[in-house]
């Protein structure tokens, strides 16, 4: 019915001596607030029924239907059913009926708001005291309960306790209604409203920016999630809190090499930009945050990623660089690299394709692999993967070239089973053999006929203790790395291969020019830093110290260039060691009437002594030239010398110098000049003509060749800083990639040369 019939029907209800109640029902709040304007005035009383609330508890309806029964005024009843809508359609309807079918003294009027449709009553009695007011239904707005302890978003004004509850659904245009209540949507499971329950901050932070739905709770604690409420009261929505704090949400990967030192608030943070808008150009992080639902649990993703990826994989060293470059940038948590090391064992043979080289403990387990599984791999393809995973370690094993068949087939062995941890048999046939031919006599120079030549002024010795010339090749990188300019002679040391025999090469030095660097031999001989073969570890693990001792004194060597206080620098070892030795472990049969020394590698010598078979006459000292020890000495702890092993007598000189003059290299055809520097150079080959070309260098320079594809082939220096390099085995058609080199010095890499059968088109090689 319309306003006007309503107004009709509740007239004539209110003049009939009728003992019970009259329900009208309206449908939004104007027809609400007119008319209760319209009748509430003088004698006749609003019956609110909040006022049967205690502070934020439900209505007493009990209460109220008593005191609504014995009023003998005209009332008007309002905000009944929007709380028994609280309550369901069953407590609703129920609660109706009891309405329509009390007795009362005066007459009562109930405004029921919106309930036309539970009204479903087919009784004529009780229908006739039923008036619907048509009208056009205001929106059902959407309840929020708020916790009392939470912070509302800002800008929002909330309804306080459940005691205002339908004062605020029947009078507010608002279409959502926040309620501050300690009441749950759980004390209300058949409500007719949808209630939405606001107990943690993260609620709120839903309400602000509806992409918080998209991250679960629990990826945050309750200080997190406040904190990123007061980002969001600054300026709201996830983006532009991550923009203020941290920078563009859309590039994250570009701060992450900040992370290790930012607070944890800045931290968290972070994670939640990752989870809401990943990393279009970091694999790993963007793998991590996938998988997470924690930020511990990032951490420990951003390890294990890696290992859902199988070698074979195209984009498995990708996603390997990508993991690698992200542990370090974030500082490789030791949280998580213990569980990692256990964790990655479980690869087996592959275990090796999942460490780095960017932890102690890594290193120390690509060395248990090695021990266990070196043997199983072909040489080639180990250092190829080493390559990749332990950099440094595969410079040391590279092999160098000592301009010597037997140097370079015995350090590149020597090297091998020193870093796999074995001896091989045949390689200790080669051992005896050299015991008792003594080729490195007729090989190598010693060492004093080396230095008297060696540059002193402006220069500074480095007497490098037991550094044997097994180092050459991870010195030979180091320095290309450091564009350090290397001029290396590899000697002989006097025997016994004892520091006290072998100190001629500091005669004519100032005492302020000798450095002296005994790390190394303190490492091999007193297993410096705890290392102990007998005691701790079986495994080479020192050498990783080594090598970062070597690497050390490189770049101090660069900063005195640098800074001007030296021109040239020279390196040089008093002996080598064996690593080999400590491995073979075995006493000489031999009985002699001194005790050994030096770990048994050299005893003094007796009128009553036999020279034991591979021992070398050492002047005062019998020197063993095989992997023995004599009696009465101890055990070396990680490494030993005093010998006459090739390892523990070959040891290098090494001159330094620096330039930070600019130096270009460029390659073309034999018969061409300086044209077109950008273009790459082509050449032609064909039955007749072999492959050749012609290097030029703005810096004079000796040695010159180039290396392709691993094989060298040395340059024929011409005038004008031209030099020539003919390559007869170079057949095939492609694009090749040229090195050029300088004694052990790198001076250009990778340049592009296009080889083309003669009459061939270029198009044809791309």
């Amino acid at each position: 019915m319309n306003y006007d019939v309503c107004i009709k029907k509740i007239d004539r209800f209110l003049q009939k001596n009728d003992s019970q109640p009259l329900l009208v029902d309206v449908q939004n709040r104007n027809d609400l607030t007119r008319l209760l304007t319209h009748y509430c005035v003088g004698t006749t009383e609003s019956v609110v029924v909040s006022n049967y609330c205690k502070k934020d508890e439900f209505p007493r309806i009990d209460n109220l239907f008593n005191d609504i029964q014995n009023k003998s005024n005209i009332c008007f009843v309002t905000g009944l059913t929007s709380y028994l809508k609280l309550n369901g359609e069953q407590e609703l309807t129920s609660r109706l009926r009891e309405t329509l079918g009390m007795s009362t003294l005066g007459h009562v009027i109930i405004i029921s708001y919106q309930c036309k449709r539970y009204l479903n009553i087919h009784d004529p009695r009780i229908i006739r005291r039923i008036a619907v007011l048509d009208g056009e239904e205001s929106a059902v707005p959407d309840i929020y309960f708020c916790s009392p302890e939470l912070p509302l978003p800002k800008g929002v004004v909330p309804t306080i306790g459940l005691e205002n509850f339908a004062l605020a659904v029947e009078s507010s245009t608002n279409r959502t209604i926040y309620v501050v209540t300690a009441k749950t949507k759980k004390q209300f499971p058949y409500a007719l409203y949808n209630i939405t329950e606001l107990s943690r901050v993260y609620d709120i932070l839903a309400l602000e920016d509806s992409r918080t739905k998209e991250l679960d709770k629990e990826m945050g604690t309750e200080q997190q999630w406040q904190y990123a409420l007061s980002l969001f009261n600054e300026t709201p929505g996830w983006g532009n809190a991550i923009d203020n704090v941290i920078g563009d949400h859309l590039r994250l990967e570009i701060y992450i090499s900040g992370v290790s030192q930012e607070p944890r608030e800045w931290l968290w943070l972070y994670y939640i930009g990752l989870k809401l808008y990943g990393v279009k150009n970091n694999w790993c992080l963007n793998d991590a945050a996938s998988r997470s639902s924690s930020l511990k649990e990032m951490t420990a993703n951003i390890y294990r990623g890696i290992l859902a990826k199988a070698p074979s994989d195209k984009d498995f060293w990708e996603c390997y660089r990508s993991r690698k470059n992200l542990l370090d940038q974030i500082g490789n948590p030791p949280s998580e690299l213990a569980s990692y090391c256990k964790l990655v064992v479980g690869k087996r043979k592959d275990e090796i394709y999942y460490l780095t080289d960017n932890s102690q403990q890594e290193k120390e387990e690509i060395f248990s692999f090695l021990n266990q599984y070196g043997q199983e791999f072909n040489r080639t393809d180990l250092l190829q993967i080493l390559k990749k995973v332990y950099p440094d370690l595969y410079s040391y094993l590279k092999p160098y070239d000592f301009k010597n068949d037997l140097l370079n087939r015995y350090f590149d062995d020597y090297k091998y089973q020193k870093v796999i941890n074995t001896l091989f048999p045949e390689f200790y046939e080669m051992v005896l053999k050299e015991a008792k031919n003594r080729d490195y006599n007729s090989i190598l120079d010693p060492r004093s006929s080396k230095v008297e030549k060696l540059p002193k002024k402006n220069a500074m010795l480095y007497f490098m203790d037991a550094m044997g010339v097994e180092y050459l090749s991870y010195i030979k990188d180091v320095c290309n790395e450091l564009k350090l300019h290397i001029d290396i002679t590899v000697c002989r040391c006097e025997l016994p291969s004892i520091t006290s025999q072998n100190k001629e090469f500091l005669k004519g030095w100032d005492q302020n020019q000798i450095v002296s660097i005994k790390d190394i031999d303190d490492i091999k001989h007193h297993g410096k830093y705890n290392f102990d073969y007998y005691k701790n570890s079986k495994l080479p693990i020192h050498l990783m110290k080594e090598l970062e001792v070597i690497h050390d004194v490189l770049v101090k060597i660069k900063t005195k260039f640098l800074n001007g206080i030296i021109d040239e620098a020279v390196m040089i070892a008093d002996h080598g060691a064996s690593r080999l030795v400590v491995l073979y472990d075995h006493e000489n049969v031999w009985e002699m009437a001194e005790k050994g020394e030096h770990s048994g590698r050299c005893c003094k010598k007796s009128n009553v002594d036999i020279q034991p078979e591979y021992a070398t006459d050492a002047g005062e000292f019998w020197a063993l030239a095989n992997y023995d020890r004599f009696k009465g000495s101890r055990k070396a702890n990680v490494e030993v010398h005093g010998g006459a092993t090739l390892e523990e007598i070959c040891v290098p000189i090494i001159k330094l110098t620096y330039s930070d003059k600019s130096i270009e290299v460029y390659i073309m055809p034999i018969d061409s000049e300086m044209d077109d520097i950008y273009k790459t150079p082509e050449i032609e080959v064909s039955y007749r003509k072999k492959a050749a070309l012609k290097i030029f260098i703005t810096e004079k320079y000796n040695n010159v060749y180039v290396k392709i594809n691993g094989k060298r082939y040395d340059a024929t220096p011409l005038d004008g800083g031209y030099y020539h390099v003919e390559m007869p085995d170079i057949k095939k058609k492609g694009i090749y990639a040229v090195d050029v080199y300088s004694g052990d010095n790198e001076i250009a890499k990778q340049l592009p040369l296009i080889v083309k059968h003669e009459g061939q088109q270029v198009n044809d090689l791309l």
